[in-house]
C-alpha cells in the first residue's frame, strides 16, 4: 500500500530556515494543516500591504488631444483629431497618466473603458473638463505602471546577505 506524498509529514526544515543574522524565522513553504501563512518580506509598512512604487511610460505626445466631459449617457472622453491613439498602443483597463503643457485643468491619472483610432472613453468614475486642444497644448499621454517595493532580504533585520539555515 502506497502513501501519497501529501500524508507524509516532511521535515521542519523543509518549510522553514532561519535568517544567518538575527535568528528570524521565515516560512518559505505552507505547512499541511497549518494556517501560519508565509512570510512576507519587503516594505510593508503598517497595513501589511506591500507599497507599490509608480512610475510612467510616454506612449504619445500630441497637440491634437482635446477632452471633453461626460453628458450622459457618454462617458468622459479624450479626442484626438490625428486618430493615433489605437496605433499608439492604448488598450482598455489601462492607467492613462494625462499632462497638459497649456494648463493643469485634465492633469490626472484616468482609467481606459474602450479605445478608437481617435476617441478613448474613460471609466464612469472619471471625469474630465471640456477643453480644446489649443487650450490643452501639449499633451503627453502615459501609461501608469506599478511595480511592487519588494526585498528578498530578511524581514525582520531586512539583510540582504541573508541566508536561511
Amino acid at each position: 500500500m502506497e502513501i501519497a506524498e501529501t500524508q507524509i509529514a516532511k521535515n521542519r526544515s523543509h518549510y522553514v530556515s532561519r535568517c544567518a543574522y538575527c535568528g528570524f524565522e521565515v516560512r518559505t513553504k505552507k505547512m499541511p494543516g497549518s494556517n501560519v501563512p508565509l512570510t512576507k518580506t519587503g516594505d510593508y509598512g503598517t497595513n501589511a500591504t506591500p507599497t507599490p512604487t509608480t512610475f510612467a511610460e510616454e506612449y504619445y505626445v500630441a497637440t491634437t488631444i482635446s477632452f471633453v466631459a461626460a453628458s450622459s449617457p457618454t462617458p468622459a472622453y479624450l479626442a484626438d483629431s490625428a486618430n493615433l491613439f489605437s496605433e499608439n498602443g492604448f488598450k482598455t483597463g489601462m492607467t492613462l497618466r494625462v499632462a497638459c503643457s497649456g494648463s493643469d485643468t485634465n492633469d490626472g491619472d484616468f482609467t481606459i473603458s474602450s479605445v478608437t483610432r481617435g476617441e478613448i472613453l474613460l471609466e464612469d468614475s472619471d471625469s474630465l473638463t471640456t477643453q480644446t486642444a489649443a487650450a490643452a497644448g501639449t499633451v503627453t499621454l502615459s501609461r501608469v505602471l506599478y511595480k511592487p517595493s519588494t526585498s528578498s532580504g530578511c524581514p525582520m533585520c531586512n539583510s540582504l546577505n541573508y541566508k536561511g539555515e
